[in-house]
């Protein structure tokens, strides 16, 4: 894992948690937007569709409040230059049930992990658990 945002990355995905945080403007440094944006910009930011199916999932048990509401938000989002979503395809479906060593039962995470490792992309999170996993080498996370 690094701390240096100058590097040039061919593509970014953003967690969950990342995802929220960048569209609602919380919770990130100015470094990881100005991060965040040089990739959109490049076409290069990808989200896991499963995290539109979390922040709904927030939204209706009361976990979370967008700023605008959820449908609004994810047109939003859909519609924003640059970024592209990651479907759950067969294969990232299965190979989230395959993942080397990752002990973690959590399937939201195995599946955004089975996403980003399926286009070969760096990950931006702060999810200790996923951190931990990149550690060993079988995914590349950024915060």
């Amino acid at each position: 894992m690094t701390d240096d945002n100058n590097i040039n990355l061919e593509r970014l995905t953003l967690d969950t948690h990342v995802l929220i945080w960048y569209s609602e403007g919380t919770d990130l440094s100015g470094d990881q937007v100005n991060l965040i944006e040089q990739v959109r910009g490049a076409g290069n930011l990808y989200i896991s569709a499963i995290s539109i199916w979390e922040i709904a999932m927030l939204v209706s048990k009361d976990k979370i409040a967008l700023s605008i509401s959820l449908d609004e938000w994810v047109d939003k989002i859909m519609s924003t230059p640059g970024f592209n979503l990651i479907d759950l395809s067969i294969p990232i479906l299965t190979q989230s049930c395959a993942l080397p060593k990752y002990e973690h039962k959590d399937p939201v995470d195995r599946l955004i992990i089975a996403s980003v490792r399926s286009i070969n992309s760096h990950l931006m999170t702060f999810d200790q658990k996923i951190i931990d996993y990149a550690d060993k080498g079988y995914l590349k996370v950024i915060k």
